[in-house]
């Protein structure tokens, strides 16, 4: 085996860094085997670490973390194929032995005795009187035999000195009929050593363990070319959807331009209000496409990496360097085999320029408007009367502090005593990461889902030293403004959020509205007839209700993205609804003033206490959370909800007991925060609840105008004071808080400094 890998001709750029583009000086590879000088990957390091420590691969850009360098912080694990291959062993060069002294002379002697003093081969007639002058008496000679001993002993210790994988001694020779390997040492074995010190131990021979590897690795590296393969083909096709958007983008451009000609020099202000816009949503698509892309040449690379690290190591590798590799190898494939490939069709929307209905009064409608696909555009009523802002500001508030147009607290207090009808399930509700153990003897079965391998961050979370000792400031000087467009104003909104991409989600009486970070109207979802908008959630989830009969709702909520898409859709029964909302997975949570419990006399009816309840997605009843499951007095009036996808936490405010509550995936009390027995109080709400990427709970009193921002775990760490009283508060991805006025002004700070 060592005789052919020593045949084969090594491609250069196996042994080139892709970095410096030269041969390697002490490879070292990442996590996703993507190999590199020391100091090459070093030096990129060094320039490319981020505040907690990650830095991407310079190749396919896959993170890596502290967590999973080798040892101290800053020695990445060498590759061992790499420096053997790029540092091979020589054979030690036999020199002539001719007699030094004879050969000056001209006579070509046999030199059968050599001189260690001077480094030179004498023949035995010079050998005798070499000694015998005085200057030379104190030198030292050997036999030609000897030396080439020596030689041969040196050669060995340098090639020794090379070797990286762990063997169990210096008397190891991997040639060895009795060589092994030590599965529960991970060290190749000599015969002796096999027999002292390992006898008990499993052992196998290298061939068998490594051709096991060869066979193994065939299969996943398979489907990996056919992952390649399909991601290549889609990447083809992304060029031609491109291209396709790209002429879609001009032809509108050029109907905008055609038309604009028709038009008299006073609307050409508008004309270039439509190309923007026109700009911003191609823009939008084009972004989406290069992003796809970016993610699959990502992917791609990675597939590539790990194909040619593994096809090296079987063409190239010894029995100890794929014996040594197989189990980070086998761990990133199957790794790679399990990540989703993101080559999901994309859907073109269909953007037109919608024809106008030309009159002398409207002569922006002379345009139109842009529209993506079969969205609706939603056109002002010639008999709606204009609202005051002090008007509007009431009709918002009519609906209760929490900002939805559900029933109030005191009308859900004063509601008649009903039967509930559902049947209590101690189904409860279950959310729990999968773990494989992995093992030596299969190591492709084990599920590479830890944390540890994936190249994702798992630790976002705002540092104790970013928040100021004094903790307690009033909120001014905004970083920028946003104004809602007129006719969202004139509309009576039910709610605000804001999605992980900054945009706005507004709710109103009859329509939907998705706005960009700046405050463009992005696309308009209508309500169905007889839908109404009872809760938007602060990550812009929106829940619609229609009543269905006493205690009975059908409910749906919609994903917060602005598609329209529908998270959760089914009929529930509940002695009324202060707030409706929805994780991710469709599960729905309900917060009501009453829930139903069991009478021996009159069977079921309702009993006053705040109450959580948690409906699956089939609608059945998961838990019901009440004051009986933390024995205190926690939930009086529980109202706005947010739910904490990333770390499996849920936050209800409660205005009635004053606090906020945090609960696990359990529907266990991680902690509360709030008014206490016998201490000063907190709040007189609380009204909002949001949190921000980090997992910073965003609380807001508005009777007290006042932002508490709470740490994950339910500590303080800053407070800020406002003069107006918010319709929402928020934070948007890129660390700012938002705060919506009455006045359809929205304002924007930085917090965290």
């Amino acid at each position: 085996m060592e005789l052919e890998q020593s045949e084969l001709v090594i491609p250069r750029q196996l042994l080139c860094c892709k970095l410096c583009d030269e041969e390697f000086t002490k490879p070292c590879y990442l996590p996703c085997l993507h190999t590199f000088c020391q100091k090459c990957i070093h030096d990129h390091r060094q320039s490319s670490t981020d505040e907690e420590g990650y830095f991407p691969c310079p190749t396919c850009m896959t993170e890596v973390g502290p967590e999973e360098e080798d040892g101290a912080l800053g020695n990445l694990p060498e590759n061992v194929l790499a420096r053997r291959l790029s540092v091979p062993s020589i054979d030690p060069v036999k020199r002539e032995t001719l007699c030094f002294y004879c050969k000056n002379a001209g006579n070509f002697v046999e030199g059968k005795t050599h001189c260690v003093t001077c480094d030179e081969f004498l023949c035995s007639a010079c050998a005798d009187s070499h000694t015998t002058q005085e200057e030379f008496e104190d030198h030292q000679l050997q036999s030609e035999e000897d030396y080439s001993t020596h030689l041969e002993k040196s050669s060995s210790t340098a090639s020794l000195g090379q070797q990286v994988l762990p063997v169990c001694c210096e008397a190891y020779d991997p040639l060895d009929i009795g060589a092994v390997f030590c599965v529960e040492c991970d060290v190749s074995v000599c015969a002796d050593c096999h027999v002292n010190e390992h006898a008990e131990h499993r052992c196998a021979e290298l061939t068998a363990i490594a051709q096991h590897f060869e066979t193994k690795i065939k299969e996943p590296l398979k489907e990996l070319d056919n992952d390649s393969m399909e991601i290549s083909e889609f990447l083809e096709n992304l060029d031609s959807t491109e291209q396709t958007i790209l002429e879609q983008k001009d032809s509108l451009k050029q109907n905008v331009k055609e038309r604009t000609k028709q038009l008299c020099s006073l609307i050409k202000d508008y004309q270039k209000l439509l190309l923007d816009d026109i700009e911003r949503r191609f823009d939008n698509q084009l972004e989406d496409i290069k992003t796809r892309r970016l993610d699959l040449e990502m992917h791609l690379e990675a597939i590539r990496g790990v194909k040619d690290f593994t096809n090296n190591l079987i063409t190239y590798g010894s029995y100890e360097e794929k014996v040594h590799l197989r189990k980070k190898v086998g761990y990133r494939i199957r790794e790679l085999c399990e990540e989703s490939l993101g080559t999901d069709p994309i859907e073109i929307p269909s953007v037109t320029l919608m024809e106008p209905n030309v009159t002398v009064d409207t002569i922006c409608d002379m345009f139109g408007t842009i529209a993506t696909g079969d969205e609706p555009v939603a056109k002002e009523q010639e008999t709606k009367e204009d609202l005051p802002t002090s008007q509007h500001f009431q009709r918002y508030h009519s609906f209760g502090d929490s900002g939805h147009g559900s029933d109030s607290m005191e009308h859900a207090e004063t509601e008649p005593e009903l039967v509930e009808i559902f049947e209590k399930t101690p189904r409860e509700l279950h959310r729990q990461d999968s773990k494989q153990d992995g093992s030596d003897t299969d190591m492709l079965s084990s599920s590479n889902s830890s944390d540890k391998i994936k190249n994702v961050k798992f630790r976002e979370q705002v540092q104790q030293n970013e928040f100021e000792n004094d903790n307690a400031f009033n909120l001014e000087n905004p970083k920028r403004e946003v104004t809602l467009p007129a006719p969202i104003q004139k509309e009576c909104i039910k709610g605000i959020g804001i999605n992980e991409k900054g945009d706005i989600i507004v709710g109103t009486t009859s329509t939907i509205h998705v706005l960009e970070k700046r405050g463009i109207v992005r696309g308009q979802i209508p309500l169905e007839n007889g839908w109404n908008i009872h809760s938007v959630s602060s990550d812009g989830k929106v829940s619609m209700t229609v009543p269905r009969g006493d205690n009975r709702f059908k409910v749906r909520v919609l994903k917060n993205d602005g598609t329209g898409h529908i998270l959760s859709d089914f009929n529930v029964e509940s002695f009324g609804l202060n707030f409706v909302t929805s994780d991710q997975s469709g599960t729905l949570i309900i917060t009501s003033n009453r829930y139903a419990q069991i009478h021996k006399s009159h069977g079921k009816a309702a009993k006053s206490g705040g109450n959580i309840a948690f409906y699956g997605p089939d609608g059945h009843l998961i838990r019901r959370i009440t004051n009986e499951d933390f024995h205190a007095n926690l939930l009086e009036k529980p109202q706005m909800v947010v739910v904490d996808e990333k770390r499996h936490k849920t936050y209800v405010a409660d205005p009635g007991s004053h606090r906020v509550i945090a609960l696990n995936a359990d529907g266990e009390l991680v902690f509360e925060y709030g008014n206490q027995e016998g201490q000063e109080e907190i709040y007189q709400g609380p009204d909002l609840i949001s949190i921000d990427k980090y997992g910073n709970i965003i609380i807001t009193d508005k009777r007290e105008g006042r932002i508490d921002i709470l740490g994950p775990k339910g500590t303080l760490k800053k407070s800020f004071y406002m003069d107006d009283i918010p319709r929402f508060v928020g934070a948007t991805p890129d660390k700012l808080l938002v705060t919506a006025m009455p006045d359809g002004n929205m304002k924007f700070y930085d917090y965290l400094n």
